[in-house]
């Protein structure tokens, strides 16, 4: 894998992540959603943020590894 694709990688998956968070809190925090179950909207709201603190996490680490380390300077 060369370096471009990998930092492309990192760019979508900060997209990616912002996406999940967005989705999440929207859910949590939007009273749009009335119609569906208060209940049903923080469990899936609550899935949604978790998952996007998980990506966040492992974006963190690949942007360590492909933008702070020398796996490149062959």
């Amino acid at each position: 894998m060369n370096r471009w694709y990998g930092q492309f990688m990192v760019l979508f998956g900060s997209i990616m992540t912002m996406f999940y968070l967005g989705i999440g809190l929207y859910f949590i925090l939007s009273s749009d959603l009335t119609q569906i179950d208060k209940f049903i909207r923080y469990m899936v709201g609550g899935t949604f943020v978790f998952y996007g603190l998980f990506r966040l996490y492992k974006l963190i680490e690949k942007v360590k590894e492909e933008f702070f380390s020398d796996k490149y300077d062959e």
